[in-house]
């Protein structure tokens, strides 16, 4: 089911599958990844509890947990709204312990502060023993005008060092250096045919998505440290992802999910916040 909050600048439309964006209308036009060309019928899925492609191994034992984890594949329930925000709520299940064996309830919430969409994300642990998590975003935004008049201007000036993931999205030995620059210009060679820009270990904590240098949307990612790039062949449109964890390292898939950087180790009965947000222009 959709539901929309709005306010003079936005209005933001969410469904409880995945509790997921599917419309953000900042100034009276989209905002968010409309699937224009058939590339990808996604809109800003929820990663959780894992980002990528991150093997859950447990005392051992290996569990089927696709990439990205599962939230998006289910079906949350909404907690609360009002005219500025929305709560969608997930709790672990039969079927989710099969594939990540912990007891969490995870809720999202989305508000609007004027032109700026806040978006948080708590996990709480229900249970007495340490729970592993991990958790990030994967927003889409629509671009106007030709991909190579867009760039990311980080917040302070960054060593970009590109890591490499293979056909199955685990990163590799290779890399890449962009060298050292607060502004970068979208490569498309590097964004095209399913391949994505993995940048780790930022200082900055906001990016802004410019137009020939003017800005269209900033991005603030609190507590994260792993930025990711990543579009659909041919489409008109970035998707600005951070993330706790990195996909697993080729042949690393066996180290324990706690132990894996980036991953979230929580007491019991304690909780986690991380939050981000989204200012239009």
């Amino acid at each position: 089911m959709k539901y929309t909050i709005e306010n003079e600048v936005l209005s933001v439309s969410a469904q409880t599958l995945g509790a997921e964006l599917i419309c953000v209308r900042a100034y009276g036009k989209e905002r968010l990844w409309q699937n224009e060309n058939g590339g990808w019928n996604g809109h800003a899925p929820v990663l959780f509890p894992v980002c990528g492609n991150c093997a859950m191994t447990v005392n051992g034992a290996r569990y089927p947990l696709p990439p990205h984890g599962f939230a998006s594949r289910k079906e949350f329930t909404l907690a609360r709204k009002s005219s500025s925000e929305l709560v969608f709520v997930l709790a672990a299940d039969a079927k989710s312990r099969l594939l990540y064996p912990f007891e969490f309830e995870f809720t999202v919430t989305y508000s609007l502060q004027g032109d700026t969409l806040v978006i948080g994300y708590e996990t709480y642990n229900p249970s007495n023993a340490v729970l592993p998590f991990s958790c990030g975003g994967h927003e889409s935004f629509a671009l106007e005008g030709p991909f190579s008049e867009y760039s990311i201007v980080f917040e302070t000036k960054e060593h970009l060092l590109h890591r490499w993931h293979n056909e199955r999205g685990l990163l590799t030995e290779k890399t890449y250096d962009f060298g050292e620059r607060n502004e970068f210009a979208l490569p498309e060679e590097f964004l095209s045919n399913g391949n994505t820009l993995i940048f780790s270990d930022l200082q900055s904590r906001r990016v802004t998505l410019c137009r020939n240098k003017r800005a269209r949307a900033e991005i603030n990612f609190f507590g994260f440290s792993n930025l990711l790039l990543w579009r659909p062949h041919g489409a008109n449109m970035i998707c600005i992802e951070p993330w706790l964890n990195l996909p697993d390292s080729v042949g690393a898939d066996a180290i324990a999910f706690a132990e894996k950087a980036g991953v979230c180790n929580l007491p019991p009965r304690a909780r986690q916040t991380f939050t981000r947000t989204i200012r239009y222009f």
